[in-house]
Protein backbone atom coordinates (compact mmCIF):
# COMPACT_ATOMS: atom_id res chain seq x y z
CA UNK A 1 0.00 0.00 0.00
CA UNK A 2 0.88 3.74 -0.46
CA UNK A 3 1.94 4.48 3.09
CA UNK A 4 1.14 7.03 5.07
CA UNK A 5 -0.65 9.14 3.30
CA UNK A 6 -3.31 6.24 2.75
CA UNK A 7 -3.46 5.04 6.45
CA UNK A 8 -4.57 8.62 7.49
CA UNK A 9 -8.44 8.94 7.98
CA UNK A 10 -9.94 10.64 5.20
CA UNK A 11 -13.32 12.59 3.92
CA UNK A 12 -14.81 10.81 1.05
CA UNK A 13 -16.33 12.85 -1.59
CA UNK A 14 -19.24 10.98 -3.10
CA UNK A 15 -19.19 9.15 -5.96
CA UNK A 16 -18.61 11.40 -9.17
CA UNK A 17 -20.68 11.75 -12.22
CA UNK A 18 -21.44 8.73 -14.48
CA UNK A 19 -18.79 9.67 -17.99
CA UNK A 20 -15.60 7.96 -18.10
CA UNK A 21 -15.38 5.99 -21.60
CA UNK A 22 -18.24 8.51 -22.95
CA UNK A 23 -17.50 10.92 -25.41
CA UNK A 24 -19.27 13.69 -27.96
CA UNK A 25 -15.60 14.64 -29.50
CA UNK A 26 -13.97 11.83 -31.56
CA UNK A 27 -12.54 14.05 -34.46
CA UNK A 28 -8.77 14.04 -34.35
CA UNK A 29 -6.58 16.91 -35.57
CA UNK A 30 -2.87 17.82 -36.28
CA UNK A 31 -2.54 20.31 -34.16
CA UNK A 32 0.64 18.20 -32.39
CA UNK A 33 2.48 16.23 -34.60
CA UNK A 34 1.44 12.17 -34.38
CA UNK A 35 3.39 11.01 -31.25
CA UNK A 36 4.80 7.30 -32.34
CA UNK A 37 6.99 5.68 -34.81
CA UNK A 38 6.30 6.08 -38.84
CA UNK A 39 8.16 3.09 -40.52
CA UNK A 40 7.47 1.77 -44.28
CA UNK A 41 7.60 -2.67 -43.21
CA UNK A 42 8.07 -4.66 -40.31
CA UNK A 43 11.88 -4.72 -39.78
CA UNK A 44 13.84 -5.36 -36.64
CA UNK A 45 15.19 -2.03 -34.41
CA UNK A 46 17.30 -1.37 -31.69
CA UNK A 47 17.06 0.85 -28.53
CA UNK A 48 18.48 4.62 -29.28
CA UNK A 49 17.61 6.36 -26.06
CA UNK A 50 19.43 6.77 -23.14
CA UNK A 51 17.86 5.04 -20.06
CA UNK A 52 19.75 2.84 -17.39
CA UNK A 53 19.98 -0.70 -16.95
CA UNK A 54 19.70 -2.30 -13.86
CA UNK A 55 21.07 -6.62 -13.58
CA UNK A 56 19.02 -6.41 -10.30
CA UNK A 57 15.18 -7.50 -10.74
CA UNK A 58 14.65 -6.32 -7.48
CA UNK A 59 15.63 -2.92 -8.04
CA UNK A 60 13.16 -2.51 -10.40
CA UNK A 61 9.50 -1.74 -10.08
CA UNK A 62 6.78 -2.19 -12.26
CA UNK A 63 2.88 -1.00 -11.99
CA UNK A 64 -0.01 -0.94 -14.41
CA UNK A 65 -2.73 1.43 -12.54
CA UNK A 66 -6.26 3.56 -13.56
CA UNK A 67 -5.48 5.88 -16.03
CA UNK A 68 -3.47 2.92 -18.38
CA UNK A 69 -0.31 4.00 -17.77
CA UNK A 70 2.82 1.91 -16.56
CA UNK A 71 5.05 3.36 -13.86
CA UNK A 72 8.87 1.91 -13.92
CA UNK A 73 10.82 2.48 -11.47
CA UNK A 74 14.39 1.41 -10.83
CA UNK A 75 16.50 2.29 -7.72
CA UNK A 76 19.84 3.06 -8.84
CA UNK A 77 22.80 1.43 -7.21
CA UNK A 78 26.49 2.19 -7.58
CA UNK A 79 26.54 -0.75 -10.22
CA UNK A 80 24.68 0.95 -12.19
CA UNK A 81 25.60 4.28 -11.54
CA UNK A 82 29.28 3.71 -12.80
CA UNK A 83 28.23 1.72 -15.47
CA UNK A 84 26.15 3.90 -17.08
CA UNK A 85 27.80 6.42 -19.47
CA UNK A 86 30.32 3.02 -20.28
CA UNK A 87 27.47 1.13 -21.13
CA UNK A 88 26.60 3.77 -23.33
CA UNK A 89 29.59 4.32 -25.14
CA UNK A 90 29.67 0.34 -25.42
CA UNK A 91 26.18 0.22 -27.13
CA UNK A 92 27.34 2.32 -29.56
CA UNK A 93 31.12 0.94 -30.44
CA UNK A 94 28.62 -2.19 -30.76
CA UNK A 95 26.24 -0.59 -33.05
CA UNK A 96 29.13 0.67 -35.40
CA UNK A 97 30.90 -2.00 -35.63
CA UNK A 98 27.81 -3.76 -37.33
CA UNK A 99 27.39 -1.26 -39.21
CA UNK A 100 31.22 -1.01 -40.75
CA UNK A 101 31.26 -5.10 -40.90
CA UNK A 102 28.38 -5.11 -43.10
CA UNK A 103 26.33 -6.98 -40.65
CA UNK A 104 23.20 -4.64 -40.71
CA UNK A 105 21.90 -1.52 -43.12
CA UNK A 106 20.31 1.09 -41.30
CA UNK A 107 16.87 1.68 -42.70
CA UNK A 108 13.47 3.87 -42.60
CA UNK A 109 14.85 6.63 -39.91
CA UNK A 110 17.91 8.28 -38.61
CA UNK A 111 17.73 7.76 -34.84
CA UNK A 112 21.12 6.03 -34.80
CA UNK A 113 22.36 9.54 -36.25
CA UNK A 114 20.81 11.70 -33.47
CA UNK A 115 21.70 9.12 -30.55
CA UNK A 116 25.58 9.52 -31.61
CA UNK A 117 24.85 13.11 -31.83
CA UNK A 118 24.14 13.48 -28.57
CA UNK A 119 26.92 11.24 -26.98
CA UNK A 120 29.18 13.33 -28.72
CA UNK A 121 27.27 16.95 -27.45
CA UNK A 122 27.22 15.63 -24.03
CA UNK A 123 30.68 14.20 -24.05
CA UNK A 124 29.62 10.42 -22.67
CA UNK A 125 33.18 9.09 -23.30
CA UNK A 126 35.08 11.69 -21.36
CA UNK A 127 32.76 10.89 -18.53
CA UNK A 128 33.17 7.01 -19.33
CA UNK A 129 36.86 7.32 -19.26
CA UNK A 130 36.62 9.38 -16.27
CA UNK A 131 35.24 6.44 -14.33
CA UNK A 132 33.83 9.34 -11.64
CA UNK A 133 30.23 8.26 -10.20
CA UNK A 134 29.24 12.45 -9.80
CA UNK A 135 29.95 12.85 -13.74
CA UNK A 136 27.53 9.51 -14.48
CA UNK A 137 24.76 10.99 -11.85
CA UNK A 138 25.09 14.25 -13.95
CA UNK A 139 25.68 12.57 -17.31
CA UNK A 140 22.16 10.35 -16.49
CA UNK A 141 20.30 13.45 -15.56
CA UNK A 142 21.26 15.65 -18.34
CA UNK A 143 20.12 12.69 -20.90
CA UNK A 144 17.09 11.61 -19.27
CA UNK A 145 15.49 15.15 -18.05
CA UNK A 146 12.18 14.66 -15.52
CA UNK A 147 13.28 11.07 -14.96
CA UNK A 148 16.26 11.19 -12.25
CA UNK A 149 15.08 12.05 -8.73
CA UNK A 150 17.64 12.61 -6.03
CA UNK A 151 15.70 11.12 -3.09
CA UNK A 152 16.86 12.73 0.32
CA UNK A 153 14.19 11.93 3.32
CA UNK A 154 15.17 13.05 6.75
CA UNK A 155 14.96 9.86 9.09
CA UNK A 156 12.96 12.69 11.64
CA UNK A 157 10.32 13.04 8.97
CA UNK A 158 10.32 9.23 8.57
CA UNK A 159 9.75 8.70 12.09
CA UNK A 160 7.30 11.61 12.57
CA UNK A 161 5.18 9.92 9.77
CA UNK A 162 5.13 6.90 10.93
CA UNK A 163 4.88 6.71 14.69
CA UNK A 164 0.82 7.93 14.30
CA UNK A 165 0.53 4.51 12.00
CA UNK A 166 2.24 1.95 14.43
CA UNK A 167 0.76 3.26 17.45
CA UNK A 168 -2.62 2.42 15.86
CA UNK A 169 -1.33 -1.16 15.19
CA UNK A 170 -2.79 -3.50 17.04
CA UNK A 171 -0.44 -6.74 18.33
CA UNK A 172 -2.77 -9.12 16.79
CA UNK A 173 -3.73 -7.28 13.19
CA UNK A 174 -4.19 -9.42 10.03
CA UNK A 175 -1.53 -8.90 7.67
CA UNK A 176 -3.09 -6.74 5.11
CA UNK A 177 -2.65 -4.03 8.16
CA UNK A 178 0.39 -4.67 9.08
CA UNK A 179 1.80 -4.74 5.68
CA UNK A 180 -0.34 -1.50 5.09
CA UNK A 181 1.75 -0.34 8.49
CA UNK A 182 5.40 -1.89 7.26
CA UNK A 183 5.15 -0.12 4.09
CA UNK A 184 3.92 2.99 5.51
CA UNK A 185 7.74 3.61 6.13
CA UNK A 186 8.55 4.36 2.99
CA UNK A 187 5.13 5.11 1.23
CA UNK A 188 5.45 3.97 -2.52
CA UNK A 189 9.05 3.03 -2.19
CA UNK A 190 8.36 -0.19 0.47
CA UNK A 191 6.82 -3.00 -1.69
CA UNK A 192 6.53 -5.42 0.88
CA UNK A 193 3.69 -8.08 -0.04
CA UNK A 194 4.73 -10.68 2.73
CA UNK A 195 6.62 -10.38 6.12
CA UNK A 196 9.65 -12.45 7.31
CA UNK A 197 9.89 -13.14 10.71
CA UNK A 198 12.90 -10.86 11.01
CA UNK A 199 10.48 -7.99 9.77
CA UNK A 200 7.14 -9.03 11.74
CA UNK A 201 9.87 -8.56 14.96
CA UNK A 202 11.06 -5.17 13.74
CA UNK A 203 7.53 -3.91 13.04
CA UNK A 204 6.16 -4.95 16.25
CA UNK A 205 9.34 -3.61 18.49
CA UNK A 206 8.70 0.27 16.40
CA UNK A 207 5.17 -0.38 16.81
CA UNK A 208 5.84 -0.73 20.62
CA UNK A 209 8.85 2.60 20.41
CA UNK A 210 5.84 4.38 19.02
CA UNK A 211 3.81 3.85 21.81
CA UNK A 212 6.18 4.93 23.87
CA UNK A 213 7.79 7.48 22.85
CA UNK A 214 5.86 9.48 20.55
CA UNK A 215 6.72 11.09 16.99
CA UNK A 216 10.57 12.54 18.95
CA UNK A 217 11.59 9.78 20.55
CA UNK A 218 15.37 8.63 19.35
CA UNK A 219 14.83 5.67 19.51
CA UNK A 220 11.90 5.26 16.91
CA UNK A 221 14.60 7.55 14.92
CA UNK A 222 16.75 4.57 15.06
CA UNK A 223 14.32 1.52 14.66
CA UNK A 224 12.24 3.22 11.48
CA UNK A 225 15.96 3.49 9.59
CA UNK A 226 16.81 -0.01 10.47
CA UNK A 227 13.66 -1.01 9.12
CA UNK A 228 13.49 0.65 5.66
CA UNK A 229 17.02 -0.53 5.09
CA UNK A 230 15.56 -4.18 5.78
CA UNK A 231 12.68 -4.04 4.38
CA UNK A 232 13.94 -2.16 0.87
CA UNK A 233 17.09 -4.88 0.78
CA UNK A 234 19.07 -1.61 1.39
CA UNK A 235 18.38 0.15 -1.78
CA UNK A 236 17.31 3.42 0.11
CA UNK A 237 20.14 3.51 2.60
CA UNK A 238 19.90 5.84 5.79
CA UNK A 239 23.47 8.37 5.41
CA UNK A 240 23.63 11.53 7.37
CA UNK A 241 20.35 11.52 8.68
CA UNK A 242 18.42 10.67 5.76
CA UNK A 243 17.26 8.47 3.63
CA UNK A 244 18.73 8.49 0.48
CA UNK A 245 18.53 7.07 -3.10
CA UNK A 246 18.88 7.97 -6.97
CA UNK A 247 15.78 6.74 -9.17
CA UNK A 248 14.97 7.05 -12.90
CA UNK A 249 11.01 6.10 -13.17
CA UNK A 250 9.94 6.18 -16.70
CA UNK A 251 5.84 6.74 -17.27
CA UNK A 252 4.34 4.86 -20.30
CA UNK A 253 0.51 4.88 -22.01
CA UNK A 254 -0.60 1.35 -22.14
CA UNK A 255 -3.48 -0.26 -23.95
CA UNK A 256 -5.33 -2.71 -21.98
CA UNK A 257 -7.96 -5.61 -22.19
CA UNK A 258 -10.53 -4.80 -24.78
CA UNK A 259 -13.54 -4.65 -22.17
CA UNK A 260 -14.63 -2.63 -19.52
CA UNK A 261 -15.81 -3.53 -15.65
CA UNK A 262 -17.29 -1.08 -13.49
CA UNK A 263 -16.67 1.05 -9.97
CA UNK A 264 -19.00 2.53 -8.24
CA UNK A 265 -21.43 2.82 -11.13
CA UNK A 266 -18.60 4.40 -13.31
CA UNK A 267 -17.50 2.34 -16.54
CA UNK A 268 -13.49 1.95 -16.68
CA UNK A 269 -11.15 -0.42 -18.93
CA UNK A 270 -10.34 -3.50 -17.56
CA UNK A 271 -6.86 -5.03 -17.03
CA UNK A 272 -7.52 -8.78 -17.30
CA UNK A 273 -5.20 -9.99 -14.36
CA UNK A 274 -4.28 -7.96 -11.47
CA UNK A 275 -2.28 -8.23 -8.89
CA UNK A 276 1.82 -9.58 -8.64
CA UNK A 277 2.78 -11.70 -11.63
CA UNK A 278 6.29 -12.55 -11.94
CA UNK A 279 7.81 -12.41 -15.85
CA UNK A 280 8.02 -15.93 -17.28
CA UNK A 281 9.76 -17.68 -19.70
CA UNK A 282 7.35 -18.57 -22.87
CA UNK A 283 7.86 -22.15 -23.35
CA UNK A 284 4.76 -22.62 -26.21
CA UNK A 285 4.36 -20.63 -29.29
CA UNK A 286 5.95 -20.43 -32.71
CA UNK A 287 9.79 -19.43 -33.37
CA UNK A 288 12.61 -19.85 -30.78
CA UNK A 289 10.98 -20.73 -27.30
CA UNK A 290 12.41 -21.05 -23.62
CA UNK A 291 13.19 -17.57 -22.64
CA UNK A 292 11.62 -14.41 -21.12
CA UNK A 293 12.47 -12.08 -23.79
CA UNK A 294 10.59 -13.70 -26.85
CA UNK A 295 10.36 -12.57 -30.20
CA UNK A 296 7.49 -13.47 -31.70
CA UNK A 297 7.57 -14.10 -35.50
CA UNK A 298 4.17 -12.75 -36.35
CA UNK A 299 5.50 -9.27 -38.01
CA UNK A 300 2.59 -7.47 -36.27
CA UNK A 301 5.11 -7.35 -33.23
CA UNK A 302 7.62 -5.64 -34.48
CA UNK A 303 10.19 -7.84 -34.05
CA UNK A 304 10.32 -6.26 -30.79
CA UNK A 305 10.39 -8.07 -27.35
CA UNK A 306 7.73 -9.39 -25.83
CA UNK A 307 8.06 -9.63 -21.54
CA UNK A 308 5.20 -12.24 -20.48
CA UNK A 309 3.76 -12.48 -17.46
CA UNK A 310 1.18 -14.79 -17.44
CA UNK A 311 0.30 -17.98 -19.76
CA UNK A 312 -3.08 -18.01 -21.22
CA UNK A 313 -3.66 -21.21 -22.56
CA UNK A 314 -2.72 -23.23 -25.92
CA UNK A 315 0.53 -21.06 -27.45
CA UNK A 316 -0.75 -17.75 -25.98
CA UNK A 317 0.89 -15.81 -23.39
CA UNK A 318 -0.16 -11.91 -21.90
CA UNK A 319 2.73 -10.08 -21.98
CA UNK A 320 4.02 -6.62 -22.26
CA UNK A 321 4.36 -5.90 -26.06
CA UNK A 322 4.86 -3.42 -28.67
CA UNK A 323 1.77 -1.34 -30.01
CA UNK A 324 0.27 -4.31 -31.84
CA UNK A 325 -1.32 -2.76 -34.13
CA UNK A 326 -0.14 -0.44 -37.24
CA UNK A 327 -1.84 2.28 -38.54
CA UNK A 328 -2.06 2.02 -42.32
CA UNK A 329 -1.53 5.57 -43.82
CA UNK A 330 -3.46 4.73 -47.19
CA UNK A 331 -6.01 3.50 -45.18
CA UNK A 332 -7.05 4.37 -41.68
CA UNK A 333 -9.22 7.13 -42.44
CA UNK A 334 -8.78 8.88 -38.68
CA UNK A 335 -5.72 10.33 -38.85
CA UNK A 336 -5.18 13.87 -39.99
CA UNK A 337 -4.30 14.15 -43.62
CA UNK A 338 -1.01 15.61 -41.88
CA UNK A 339 -0.13 13.03 -39.89
CA UNK A 340 -0.77 10.38 -43.67
CA UNK A 341 1.62 12.11 -46.00
CA UNK A 342 4.74 12.11 -43.60
CA UNK A 343 8.44 11.85 -46.06
CA UNK A 344 10.77 9.63 -44.36
CA UNK A 345 13.77 10.80 -43.31
CA UNK A 346 16.70 7.97 -44.60
CA UNK A 347 14.96 8.44 -48.34
CA UNK A 348 13.81 11.55 -48.84
CA UNK A 349 12.05 10.43 -52.46
CA UNK A 350 9.72 7.60 -50.08
CA UNK A 351 6.50 8.95 -48.27
CA UNK A 352 6.28 6.61 -45.14
CA UNK A 353 3.44 3.63 -44.99
CA UNK A 354 2.56 2.41 -41.80
CA UNK A 355 2.74 4.35 -38.60
CA UNK A 356 2.58 3.19 -34.73
CA UNK A 357 0.98 4.45 -32.45
CA UNK A 358 -0.31 2.76 -29.26
CA UNK A 359 -3.61 3.11 -27.73
CA UNK A 360 -4.49 4.48 -24.37
CA UNK A 361 -7.39 2.27 -23.99
CA UNK A 362 -9.52 -0.68 -24.01
CA UNK A 363 -7.60 -2.63 -27.28
CA UNK A 364 -5.92 -6.08 -26.38
CA UNK A 365 -7.03 -9.98 -25.86
CA UNK A 366 -5.46 -9.63 -22.97
CA UNK A 367 -2.10 -7.92 -23.31
CA UNK A 368 -0.78 -4.89 -21.87
CA UNK A 369 0.39 -2.49 -25.14
CA UNK A 370 2.93 -0.12 -24.64
CA UNK A 371 4.53 1.97 -27.32
CA UNK A 372 6.92 0.51 -29.58
CA UNK A 373 9.54 2.58 -28.98
CA UNK A 374 8.82 2.63 -25.14
CA UNK A 375 8.43 -1.24 -25.26
CA UNK A 376 11.96 -1.55 -26.29
CA UNK A 377 12.90 0.88 -23.62
CA UNK A 378 11.61 -1.16 -21.22
CA UNK A 379 13.60 -3.87 -22.54
CA UNK A 380 16.62 -2.11 -22.03
CA UNK A 381 16.27 -1.22 -18.35
CA UNK A 382 15.39 -4.47 -16.88
CA UNK A 383 18.22 -7.51 -16.72
CA UNK A 384 19.85 -9.28 -19.70
CA UNK A 385 19.56 -12.71 -18.69
CA UNK A 386 15.96 -14.89 -18.67
CA UNK A 387 16.60 -16.27 -15.63
CA UNK A 388 16.96 -13.56 -13.81
CA UNK A 389 14.10 -11.94 -15.27
CA UNK A 390 11.86 -14.36 -14.21
CA UNK A 391 12.33 -12.57 -10.85
CA UNK A 392 11.38 -9.13 -11.67
CA UNK A 393 8.08 -8.65 -10.38
CA UNK A 394 5.25 -6.40 -11.85
CA UNK A 395 2.49 -4.88 -10.18
CA UNK A 396 -1.07 -4.77 -11.83
CA UNK A 397 -3.27 -2.66 -9.81
CA UNK A 398 -7.18 -3.27 -9.49
CA UNK A 399 -8.86 -1.28 -12.82
CA UNK A 400 -10.46 1.08 -10.33
CA UNK A 401 -7.22 1.98 -7.83
CA UNK A 402 -4.50 4.84 -9.23
CA UNK A 403 -0.89 4.64 -8.62
CA UNK A 404 -0.18 7.39 -6.31
CA UNK A 405 3.49 8.20 -5.48
CA UNK A 406 5.68 10.90 -4.81
CA UNK A 407 8.15 10.82 -7.18
CA UNK A 408 10.80 13.39 -5.71
CA UNK A 409 10.28 12.48 -2.06
CA UNK A 410 9.18 15.63 -0.74
CA UNK A 411 6.39 14.40 1.22
CA UNK A 412 3.95 15.55 -2.24
CA UNK A 413 2.59 12.19 -3.60
CA UNK A 414 0.42 12.51 -6.76
CA UNK A 415 -1.89 10.52 -9.10
CA UNK A 416 0.85 9.17 -11.85
CA UNK A 417 -0.31 10.37 -15.22
CA UNK A 418 0.84 10.80 -18.20
CA UNK A 419 0.28 13.73 -21.56
CA UNK A 420 -0.54 10.99 -23.77
CA UNK A 421 -4.23 11.65 -25.21
CA UNK A 422 -4.18 8.70 -28.14
CA UNK A 423 -7.60 6.16 -27.49
CA UNK A 424 -8.87 4.18 -30.76
CA UNK A 425 -10.47 1.09 -31.27
CA UNK A 426 -9.37 -2.08 -33.67
CA UNK A 427 -10.87 -5.57 -34.40
CA UNK A 428 -9.25 -8.67 -33.52
CA UNK A 429 -7.30 -8.72 -36.36
CA UNK A 430 -5.37 -5.86 -34.98
CA UNK A 431 -6.98 -3.52 -37.85
CA UNK A 432 -7.73 0.53 -36.13
CA UNK A 433 -11.44 1.16 -36.72
CA UNK A 434 -12.17 4.15 -34.91
CA UNK A 435 -11.28 6.75 -32.47
CA UNK A 436 -13.26 6.51 -28.98
CA UNK A 437 -12.44 10.67 -27.95
CA UNK A 438 -10.65 13.40 -29.50
CA UNK A 439 -6.99 13.25 -28.82
CA UNK A 440 -6.69 16.41 -27.22
CA UNK A 441 -5.51 16.68 -23.94
CA UNK A 442 -9.51 17.89 -21.97
CA UNK A 443 -11.85 15.74 -24.25
CA UNK A 444 -9.20 12.67 -23.54
CA UNK A 445 -9.27 13.52 -19.70
CA UNK A 446 -13.19 13.73 -19.23
CA UNK A 447 -13.75 10.26 -21.24
CA UNK A 448 -10.81 8.47 -19.26
CA UNK A 449 -11.39 10.10 -15.77
CA UNK A 450 -14.91 10.95 -16.72
CA UNK A 451 -16.63 13.12 -13.48
CA UNK A 452 -13.82 12.49 -11.75
CA UNK A 453 -11.30 14.96 -12.72
CA UNK A 454 -11.22 18.52 -12.01
CA UNK A 455 -9.86 20.19 -15.12
CA UNK A 456 -7.36 22.47 -15.40
CA UNK A 457 -3.43 23.59 -16.88
CA UNK A 458 -0.93 21.01 -16.69
CA UNK A 459 0.47 20.41 -13.31
CA UNK A 460 -2.86 22.02 -12.05
CA UNK A 461 -5.67 18.73 -12.35
CA UNK A 462 -6.79 16.93 -9.36
CA UNK A 463 -8.56 13.66 -9.36
CA UNK A 464 -11.26 14.12 -6.49
CA UNK A 465 -11.86 9.94 -5.24
CA UNK A 466 -8.47 8.31 -5.57
CA UNK A 467 -9.11 4.68 -4.79
CA UNK A 468 -5.66 2.78 -4.26
CA UNK A 469 -4.64 -0.78 -3.99
CA UNK A 470 -2.33 -2.80 -1.63
CA UNK A 471 -0.72 -6.11 -2.59
CA UNK A 472 -1.04 -9.08 -0.45
CA UNK A 473 1.02 -11.61 -1.39
CA UNK A 474 -0.12 -12.18 -5.41
CA UNK A 475 -3.20 -10.50 -4.62
CA UNK A 476 -4.57 -6.70 -4.96
CA UNK A 477 -7.13 -5.40 -3.10
CA UNK A 478 -8.45 -1.94 -2.47
CA UNK A 479 -6.90 -0.43 0.60
CA UNK A 480 -8.20 3.19 0.98
CA UNK A 481 -10.00 5.88 -0.50
CA UNK A 482 -8.34 9.36 -0.65
CA UNK A 483 -10.00 12.40 -1.76
CA UNK A 484 -8.56 15.67 -3.91
CA UNK A 485 -5.14 14.35 -4.88
CA UNK A 486 -2.96 16.59 -8.01
CA UNK A 487 -2.44 14.10 -11.17
CA UNK A 488 1.27 14.81 -12.33
CA UNK A 489 1.12 14.41 -16.09
CA UNK A 490 4.52 12.72 -17.29
CA UNK A 491 5.88 14.27 -20.79
CA UNK A 492 5.59 11.36 -23.34
CA UNK A 493 9.10 10.56 -24.13
CA UNK A 494 9.76 10.40 -27.88
CA UNK A 495 10.24 6.53 -29.08
CA UNK A 496 14.26 6.11 -29.72
CA UNK A 497 14.51 2.81 -32.00
CA UNK A 498 16.53 2.61 -35.14
CA UNK A 499 15.32 0.24 -37.83
CA UNK A 500 17.68 -1.78 -39.89
CA UNK A 501 17.70 -4.93 -41.48
CA UNK A 502 20.58 -7.72 -41.51
CA UNK A 503 22.76 -8.46 -44.72
CA UNK A 504 23.98 -11.60 -43.81
CA UNK A 505 21.08 -13.90 -42.72
CA UNK A 506 17.19 -12.91 -43.32
CA UNK A 507 16.32 -11.24 -40.27
CA UNK A 508 13.76 -13.37 -39.26
CA UNK A 509 15.33 -16.95 -39.36
CA UNK A 510 16.79 -18.14 -36.34
CA UNK A 511 20.03 -16.55 -36.57
CA UNK A 512 18.59 -13.15 -37.33
CA UNK A 513 16.29 -13.30 -34.33
CA UNK A 514 19.36 -14.24 -32.05
CA UNK A 515 20.88 -11.52 -33.44
CA UNK A 516 18.01 -8.94 -32.52
CA UNK A 517 17.80 -10.64 -29.00
CA UNK A 518 21.70 -10.41 -28.07
CA UNK A 519 22.19 -6.97 -29.20
CA UNK A 520 19.64 -5.74 -27.06
CA UNK A 521 21.68 -7.11 -24.38
CA UNK A 522 25.03 -5.21 -24.65
CA UNK A 523 26.24 -3.06 -21.29
CA UNK A 524 28.26 -3.49 -17.84
CA UNK A 525 26.74 -7.21 -16.67
CA UNK A 526 26.76 -9.30 -19.59
CA UNK A 527 29.13 -11.04 -21.41
CA UNK A 528 28.37 -10.42 -25.20
CA UNK A 529 27.76 -13.72 -27.57
CA UNK A 530 30.03 -11.73 -30.77
CA UNK A 531 28.88 -14.73 -32.53
CA UNK A 532 25.12 -14.61 -32.27
CA UNK A 533 25.88 -10.99 -33.64
CA UNK A 534 27.71 -12.59 -36.30
CA UNK A 535 30.78 -10.44 -35.58
CA UNK A 536 33.09 -14.27 -35.23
Amino acid sequence: MRGAWILVALVLVATPARGALEATETDWDASEPAPGVYFHWYEPSFYTGFAPRTQDPERVHIELARGNQVRVTVVLGDRELDAYASDLIERRKVYQELIDRGVITLTTNKQYERFTARLDEVGAAGVAASHDRAKNVELLSTLNPERVYRIRIPLDQVAQRWQPILAGLDAGAPLARKLDAANAVLPGRAHLTALSGDLDAMLAGAAGAARQGGSDGAALREQAGAFVEKATGGFYAVRDGAVQAIEFTAIYPAGTVDATTTYHGEKLPDFGVTGVWNLTPRTHGRGLLGMVDYLSPNPGYGFITMLPYQYAGGITYNAFHNAGVRCQLNSTKFLPAAWRNVVSERDGKKLYQNLWIASRAPVSHGCTRLPSGHMTELRQIVPTDSPVLERVRTFRDLPSCYDVFDLRGDGTPAVIGIQYYIAYKCDTEHTPLRTYVANRRDPYYRWLYGGNVVLGPVGKVTIREVPVCRFVGRKAEEAQVLSSVPLYEARFEPEAIQFYTVKRVPFDSDKGMELNRELRKVGAGHTLDRAKLLLD
